[in-house]
Parts: C-alpha cells; structure tokens; sequence
C-alpha cells in the first residue's frame, strides 16, 4: 500500500499543482473559538457522549467528507483505499493479470483476456471459470471479493483454479501478475469509414488512439466516425492530446481558474491540415472532457456533432492529498507555515508525504473550461449540428453493449462465454428465440443458431463457428443501421447520400 501511495502521489491526473486548502487559524488574542476549535470541541462532545467506541482517524474522516460533500456535486473526499481505486481508473494502469470478469451463477468467470497479458501467456481463456485463488474456494464470491484476491504487487504469483468447458476436472494455472495498461480506444473499418469509440480519457487514450490512425491511414481511411457517446470524461490532458489529431492550428480550450496565484492554462493545436472528414457521435452522457474534444472539434469546424445534447459539464478537478493532523503539525513547525495540502508540500518544499501522512485526497473544483470560441457550456452542454435523438433498447438490450464476435473459439451446446453472450444478444435483437442472454449456449441458444445458420445459407448444426460467427458479425452492422439512428445519420452524411 505505501510503496503504490506513494507512486500515485506522483500521477498528474487533470493538473499537477493545485493551491493548498485553507485551513482556518484561530484568532488570535481575541478569545474567539477558530473553526478548527469549534470543530475538535464537536468531534470532543461526540466522543464524550457517545455510547459505543469511536474510532478518531473515522470520525476525523467523516468530518472532512461532509466539509467536501457540502461543495459541489463533483468535489468529495476519498479515503486512501477509496483514492487508490480512483486513481488507478484516471492512471489507465494496475497490478494484476489482464482480465474482465462476470458473474455467472456461483462462479465468477473470465469474459476477456487481454492481448500480451499475463493472463494470456499463462494460458486462460473468455469463459474459464474460477473456482478458487491460492486454494481459497471462491465459489459464491463476489467480483469485488475475487478480484482483490487475484490483483497483487508486479512480479509475484496467484494460482488460480479453473473449471473450463464444463469438465468438472480443476485446472491449476499459475500466472505471474504484471503491469496492467487498460485500452479504452475500440476501433473497426466499416464499408471504407473507420469507427472509433473512445470510453473514458485515461492515461492510455491517446497511445491507443494513435494505433487506431495508424490503422486507419495504412487502410487508406479518410471518413471518421468518432463515437464519444456515454464517455462522462476523464484527464484533460488525454482529451488535449486526443483533440490535437484532429482539431487545426490553433486553440482547442481554456482553462480558467480563480485563484489569482494560478494562471489560466491555453490549450492549442499545431496540427497544419486536417486528414479525415469527421463526424462525433454524442448524447447526454458526454460529459466533462469529453465535451472538450467535442467543443473544439465544432468550434473549430474540424468536423460535426450528431446526437443529442451534452451533458454540460464545464467544471475541472484537481485531486489533492490531505495531510493527518500529525504530518500538519511536524511540517508546521519545521517550516513555519500551516500546510495541509501534500501538493504544497511537495512543489515548495520539496518533500513528499509518505502514505501514512496523509488521511485521504480531496478530489475539488478548481476551475472551469471554455471552448475555442469562448463558449461556457456549464449546465447547458453542447448542442449537436444534427440532433438524432437516442435509440431505445430492443427486446432490452442495447445495441452499442454488443461487440463483435472474436472468431478466438467454436463454442458448442452447453459452452460459456463472451461470444455466446454476445451472439445471443445478436439474435434476440433480430427476433429469434433466444432468453434473455446469459453467456450459456443452452439448447434454446443452441435451436436458435440452427435457425439463423439455416437463414443464411450456413450449415445448420448449433454450433457458433466460424462462419456463423462472420455472419452474426455483418448482421449487427445491417443492425446498427437500422435501430441506431446516429450512428445511421453520420454514415449517410459521410457518404452524402440523402434521407
């Protein structure tokens, strides 16, 4: 825990250096009760009074989230524990072996391995089942539960216990946990446009966006298709880099920020010429730096936004680390100065805080962005050049929760896993008679391949092979087409054709 604290001490998550947080002083020879005071007297009457034990680092704790929580809806205070999960969804890295999990009755179940991940070398597949980790049965846990067991530090060893392919026999599969960079970056050429869907703005997004260019202009692809949808934002930094592939010379977005000591920071692009014809896909959930790139994109005529209004979230944060009472009095009398702010400490002084001198991080609204042509879209968001409106669930599915299938693995009858969930969801949509999408390719599954093979001229067994998997694939992009009215939208503009 110290050694990862102290490295995520280090992570420039939206801006490195924020101003510490005032800290109120008493008054002095006037008698007068400082808020500080007023507040240990509180926390004093509780302990005093109280009837069961009171745990002091808690109540301190509880006091300080209630101090953030009382701001706006995006400051709050995080825990060490709570700061760590945080960060490491800004930092886009973590320590395990490279898995997506699910539940799945009483196992939780692999549905994705990364390509190059530990999980990957060791051997283990979408679809394995765990059953236990270094010999704890974990039967009936939780994801949360399981994946606390597996994560572990860089370099040592989980052994896993998997039931695969239904066969009762456990496999013992010894991975070696690694360094974990997660991809939010899904990409595909679709009839000469090429499709990107980017889902949160990690540390990672824009490295993953490049090899999705790179992809793109070997292929010869000019039309873009960039799907911000449901992305509710993430570094500022990552949308800045992202914008700058796309947005022309000249200013992407500034940031305002209202402590006179802090200058606001100019964003701009260098970019001489512009190479695709683009076309963002939004709708009310492309939030915060996402709307970024979004407005800077429109604004500066890079290309055009399709969907329905932002979500109108124009406020940055900062996120800071608070020192304990303990930390605030030694570096107090050894500098002569009130700090509680571990930035602070660091950027004027020159020390860090060590894990255990700081009581939690207060993430906190710093400042505000506008767009290239000043625009403030706080609470009002970013009206879209074409307004499609969002497409409903069918049968209760998404569409854009599917993915294609992978062509990795040729389930059969009573096999598990990702493609079979997907597949399912595939055809449900297309009205075949399939329950309600549970991974399993069960006989009612298994019956409805047979009948989607036999309409497409496939060999009709139920079995989800490769062909049929080929074919599911061309009929969720006939789908989309058809239900998901953006997405339909921005194709046709790209392609000029008319409606």
């Amino acid at each position: 825990m110290k050694g990862s604290l102290s490295r995520l001490l280090l992570l420039l998550m939206l801006f490195t250096w924020v101003l510490p947080i005032p800290l109120a002083i008493a008054g002095e020879g006037t008698g007068e009760l400082s808020n500080g005071e007023y507040l240990q007297d509180v926390m004093n009457l509780v302990k005093d009074n109280y009837h069961f034990d009171v745990d002091n680092t808690q109540l301190l704790e509880n006091s300080i989230k209630g101090m953030f929580y009382s701001l706006d809806d995006y400051t709050e205070f995080y825990t060490t524990e709570e700061a760590e999960q945080f960060l490491q969804s800004v930092d886009g890295r973590y320590e395990g072996i490279g898995v997506v999990l699910t539940c799945l009755g009483d196992y939780v179940m692999i549905t994705q391995v990364f390509p190059l991940s530990p999980a990957e070398k060791a051997g283990l597949f979408s679809g394995d089942k765990i059953a236990s980790v270094d010999g704890k049965d974990v039967r009936g846990k939780g994801i949360d539960e399981v994946a606390a067991l597996i994560k572990g530090e860089e370099g040592s060893r989980v052994s896993l216990g998997i039931i695969r392919d239904n066969n009762d026999k456990l496999l013992s599969i010894s991975v070696a946990r690694g360094r974990i960079k997660l991809n939010p970056v899904n990409y595909n050429i679709r009839d000469g446009i090429g499709y990107i869907s980017i889902e949160t703005f990690n540390s990672n997004t824009n490295e993953y966006l490049l090899q999705a260019l790179t992809d793109m202009e070997y292929n010869g692809i000019e039309k873009v298709i960039l799907d911000l949808r449901n992305n509710t934002g993430g570094e500022v930094s990552q949308a800045v880099a992202v914008a700058r592939n796309f947005v022309p010379e000249g200013l992407i977005a500034t940031l305002e920020f209202r402590a006179p000591s802090r200058g606001d920071l100019i964003y701009e692009s260098s970019l001489k010429s512009t190479k695709y014809q683009l076309v963002v896909l939004v709708n009310g959930m492309t939030a915060s730096s996402s709307e970024i790139l979004a407005g800077a994109i429109q604004d500066s005529g890079a290309g055009i936004l399709v969907g329905t209004k932002t979500y109108g979230k124009a406020r940055v944060q900062s996120i800071i680390p608070i020192l304990t009472p303990e930390a605030c009095n030694i570096y107090g009398k050894y500098f002569s100065a009130r700090i509680v702010d571990g930035n602070s400490l660091l950027s004027r002084y020159g020390v860090q805080a060590g894990s255990d001198e700081i009581i939690g991080w207060a993430k906190i609204t710093t400042g505000i962005y506008k767009t290239p042509k000043g625009r403030n879209i706080d609470g009002y968001g970013l009206t879209p050049d074409i307004v499609v409106g969002d497409h409903e669930p069918v049968a209760g599915i998404y569409l854009n929760s599917i993915a294609d299938l992978s062509r990795t693995a040729k389930p059969g009858l009573n096999e598990e896993g990702i493609d079979v969930y997907n597949a399912e969801k595939i055809l449900r949509i297309s009205g075949y008679d399939v329950d309600v999408p549970d991974m399993r390719l069960d006989e009612r599954t298994y019956a409805a391949i047979k009948d989607f093979q036999r309409d497409n001229a496939l060999h009709s067994y139920g079995v989800l092979d490769y062909s049929t998997q080929d074919a599911l694939n061309k009929k969720l992009q006939q789908l989309l087409k058809e239900i998901d009215k953006q997405y339909a939208r921005a194709v046709q503009y790209l392609k000029n054709e008319n409606i």
